[in-house]
């Protein structure tokens, strides 16, 4: 003989299906971005910034680098950049742009180093200030700048001042991952690569 359903049961199991299933479909959007944040969050930048006259010789690239460099910067309005850390030399993939540079007598490396940052979103204004990375030292303040958007901006807004002289260089372009990247200015260039993940 079939046994008739309890009616409160079968509403006690219903509710509790329903429990999960707001749970799991709770907890969807923070797992995705976990996972977005965990592989698409981490950017490494890589500069060598040099200076056209004069010579390298005697130039002292680690002085400037501050290994211990933290912090968050939101210059701007719509979104922040925050530094993950200032990379060592051993790290540094533009040693032979740095090499280049050094062997002709008319260019002088100021400064060459990597980290790791986040992205902001496109046209928020964000930055890594030069005092963060250790660039104040040689005489830099301003920020850079890396932006994601439909695509991925890399930007420079930068003031050195040295010996009575001051040069801005200012410019933001669209850069793909792993290509060398010149920013050109009559005093200062920069050579830039922008790599994924830190």
């Amino acid at each position: 003989m079939e046994q008739p359903i309890d009616p409160s049961i079968d509403s006690d199991r219903r509710r509790f299906a329903i429990a999960l299933g707001v749970v799991a479909i709770a907890g969807l959007p923070a797992a995705f971005a976990a996972e977005s944040a965990g592989k698409e969050g981490l950017y490494t930048i890589e500069i060598v910034i040099f200076r056209t006259g004069g010579t390298a010789a005697g130039e002292d690239l680690s002085a400037a680098v501050n290994h211990e460099a933290r912090g968050d910067s939101d210059q701007g309005g719509g979104g922040s950049q925050r530094l993950g850390e200032v990379l060592p030399a051993a790290r540094h993939k533009l040693g032979d742009v740095v090499a280049r540079l050094n062997a002709n007598g008319a260019k002088r490396v100021l400064a060459h180093m990597a980290w790791t940052q986040t992205a902001s979103g496109w046209n928020s204004n964000a930055g890594v200030t030069a005092e963060q990375l250790g660039l104040a030292a040689n005489g830099f303040s301003g920020l850079v700048s890396l932006e994601r958007g439909q695509y991925l901006h890399l930007g420079f807004n930068l003031v050195q001042t040295s010996q009575n002289q001051r040069y801005t260089l200012a410019e933001l372009r669209r850069v793909k991952l792993t290509e060398r990247n010149y920013y050109d200015h009559p005093a200062i260039g920069i050579i830039a690569v922008v790599t994924q993940g830190g």
